[in-house]
């Protein structure tokens, strides 16, 4: 771990190092200063194991104390912090060794995140591979029609790619979960991202919940933002709710769109008798009224996300991207709305290269769904990988992106991480 971050995620703590503050799902924690610098100490160094002599250097240097203390404040932290999730202790005593922090650590500095995760090294041992992730982008606007759109680019590859983010959305939040960033910074690193909010969501323009935006505006927000960065052609990407719109985009603009990828994606949000795989408007209605009662909180993270439904770290920030992405009444109402989209009509008429990609137990949408996008699409790939998480940043995201970096460049990237022996 770099002693430079300021901010480090473990568990359901958030400790600050320069504010000296910890905190457990945002709630402080109290501690005396010396169990905080032991505390720093160690999550600066988490997965490795510190010898007594090495924590006393770095706790009290250039003073002479005695191990007692360093065992005072173990056990104080020890008692603070509790019992992991899966039962264990955050430190670990290694015998005749000395201690270990053993939960997994996120550091987070301003303007630069650090993705830290374990992977089976070719000696058996562990290695923590940190990937770095790029200063949060600039915002920028462009104007579609009286509506002032946000955006970021990313990258400087030699192709042009739209991300669509289904539902709502939020730009800065995007990279306030390392999931997130690093999923962004992955498809930045073979092209020129452009990210966008959708008018009536994030920093874009809010909009009268009486007008709000139809698919075809939406649609023309791309429009405006890939004019407003120079881009004749690109790739559009795009998740859930977000693939519609890259469909409706591809057969409306063939000549804008060099190929399109669909992840999760539908052609119809509700149930039909040729489609049956949507809700019914009675259950679109039960799911509105969920929203209008829990709004605020990680509403919708058990099908979006279940295999990070119980981390605390993911559900606050969940709950966050929500909120800075629309108010509840905007989110109602968008979501009301959403539940008109069909595309089925025009799907024959996409005349771009696409990829479509599902996974298997997706517990939002189902795999049907993008196999029926692919086979009315003339030469659409689908692929179905394992997984149930429906955001594609969640679980296995780079199955997802080496499918898409093989399909936009015909090449599958080995990235080059920055290894450390744990």
């Amino acid at each position: 771990m770099t002693s430079q971050a300021r901010y480090y995620e473990f568990g359901q703590f958030r400790l600050d190092a320069e504010d000296r503050t910890l905190w457990r799902e945002g709630e402080p924690v109290s501690l005396t200063p010396k169990a905080f610098d032991t505390l720093l100490v160690f999550v600066r160094n988490a997965a490795h194991v510190l010898t007594k002599e090495f924590l006393l250097e770095s706790i009290w240097p250039d003073t002479f104390v005695e191990e007692a203390n360093l065992a005072v404040n173990v056990s104080l932290l020890r008692k603070v912090l509790g019992e992991r999730p899966d039962g264990g202790q955050y430190i670990e005593t290694v015998p005749r060794r000395g201690y270990r922090f053993a939960p997994a650590v996120r550091a987070i500095t301003e303007g630069m995140v650090e993705v830290t995760r374990e992977v089976p090294a070719v000696s058996g041992e562990h290695e923590r591979v940190v990937t770095p992730i790029k200063r949060l982008p600039e915002i920028k606007y462009a104007q579609s029609g009286n509506v002032n759109i946000a955006y970021q680019v990313v990258g400087d590859g030699p192709i042009d790619v739209v991300f669509v983010m289904g539902w709502v959305s939020h730009l800065e939040y995007y990279w306030k979960n390392v999931e997130f960033a690093r999923f962004l910074t992955r498809l930045s690193s073979f092209s020129r991202l452009i990210l966008f909010d959708k008018r009536g969501t994030g920093l874009s323009d809010s909009v009268s919940l009486a007008e709000l935006p139809t698919l075809e505006q939406r649609m023309d927000d791309v429009r405006a933002v890939m004019d407003a960065v120079g881009s004749e052609h690109a790739a559009l990407v795009g998740v859930s709710e977000g693939g519609p719109m890259s469909a409706l985009f591809a057969a409306t603009y063939p000549e804008k769109t060099t190929a399109l990828v669909m992840i999760g994606t539908y052609a119809r949000r509700l149930w039909d008798e040729d489609y049956p795989w949507g809700p019914t408007p009675e259950q679109r209605e039960a799911f509105l009224e969920q929203l209008r009662r829990e709004w605020g909180g990680p509403v919708g993270i058990e099908e979006r996300a279940p295999s990070l439904a119980d981390d605390p770290v993911f559900r606050q920030w969940w709950s966050a991207y929500l909120r800075m992405g629309a108010s509840p009444a905007a989110a109602v109402a968008l979501t009301r709305m959403n539940a008109e989209i069909d595309v089925r009509p025009i799907l024959r008429t996409i005349r771009v290269p696409t990829l479509v990609v599902h996974r298997s137990d997706d517990m939002c949408l189902k795999p049907e769904e993008g196999r029926y996008v692919a086979e009315r699409i003339p030469g659409a790939k689908f692929v179905e990988l394992p997984g149930r998480d429906h955001l594609p940043f969640v679980g296995d995201q780079d199955s997802i992106l080496d499918e898409i970096e093989e399909f936009l460049t015909g090449a599958r990237h080995a990235e080059d991480h920055n290894r450390v022996l744990a």
